[in-house]
């Protein structure tokens, strides 16, 4: 992985703490952090068709080999899955851009960008047995960031989000 580049500033805000101005992220993920990353919320559907087709290969064993064809269930239902495991097979890994802002960030993977504001971020936390920082996000999105990649100032400033959001919902009294 090459040395990320980051632009960023910091200075003293009203409260005595750090505020950081717009910085940019710049990271390459391998095919393994991309996989870890993105074949997670595909574990139920993989494990559904491991036994699927175990269970076809029974049913075509003891009863008649044109069963077989049911093994193409789980291909044509979870096509986005097979989509996905060829993908990670035959591209190549693509930079990852993140454009933190005042109120805002955007991430920018290939063509695809999306962009979420910095207020919805409810946790940051560094990720145990990996070398990374994950951001959840109110959405139930989720950022993966190298930690070769971030300051620590930068991680500091993403959860200041996360703990005035925390602060907010403690205070606001539930009906």
């Amino acid at each position: 992985m090459r040395k990320p580049r980051s632009a960023w500033s910091a200075s003293r805000d009203r409260n005595g703490g750090h505020s950081i101005t717009p910085f940019e992220l710049h990271y390459t993920p391998s095919r393994r952090e991309r996989a870890a990353v993105e074949l997670i919320p595909w574990v139920p559907a993989i494990a559904g068709s491991i036994g699927f087709g175990i269970g076809a290969l029974v049913l075509a064993s003891d009863v008649s080999a044109w069963l077989l064809l049911l093994l193409l269930v789980p291909l044509i239902l979870y096509r986005g899955l097979m989509v996905l495991l060829i993908d990670l097979m035959l591209r190549s890994p693509r930079p990852v851009h993140i454009q933190v802002a005042a109120t805002a960030f955007t991430v920018r993977c290939g063509n695809q960008h999306q962009t979420r504001l910095l207020d919805g971020i409810i946790q940051v936390f560094r990720t145990e047995g990996q070398d990374s920082w994950t951001v959840l996000h109110l959405d139930r999105s989720s950022l993966v960031i190298p930690v070769t990649a971030i300051t620590s100032e930068q991680v500091d400033f993403l959860k200041s989000f996360a703990r005035r959001a925390a602060t907010e919902r403690r205070t606001v009294p539930h009906p």
